[in-house]
């Protein structure tokens, strides 16, 4: 249950987001989905302050989204910077797969973290999109043979 819908006031969500961006540099907000066509998603708020793209992923989970996102994040607050196409196997070892793509337009999906830190006249901030993916058992098996 998203936090609104939960009794908890907008300007108290705010508060808390802000909160935990200035405590840790960083937060995920996760927005549920209400189908295929418009998939749960998280993203991170905070990774702009550090001259890097914001990185969102589509996982109907919000622990889910929040452990994939978490190695990425603190890796940039280290003065890691990734792009599109990067090797991730360092924070994902095979045989899971990981890749980051261009983010065409984070005005829509990431709303929170536009708001928080794209200045007017701006154009939306920049992202990424983690995308995450591993080798079914029966193609691992196959392989094994």
């Amino acid at each position: 249950m998203c936090d609104v819908c939960g009794g908890i006031s907008a300007p108290e969500v705010s508060r808390s987001i802000e909160a935990r961006v200035q405590t840790y540099g960083w937060t995920v907000l996760h927005i549920q989905g209400d189908g295929e066509r418009n998939p749960a998603f998280g993203y991170t708020i905070g990774l702009t302050q550090y001259d890097h793209p914001e990185i969102i992923v589509f996982d109907p989970v919000p622990d889910s989204a929040y452990l994939s996102l978490k190695p990425l994040a603190w890796a940039v607050l280290e003065g890691n910077t990734f792009g599109e196409g990067d090797d991730l196997t360092g924070f994902f070892p095979p045989p899971e797969r990981a890749e980051l793509l261009q983010f065409p337009d984070s005005g829509m999906h990431l709303f929170t973290a536009n708001s928080m830190f794209r200045a007017a006249g701006d154009p939306p901030l920049t992202a990424l999109q983690l995308v995450r993916s591993s080798l079914s058992p029966l193609l691992s098996r196959r392989g094994g043979r």
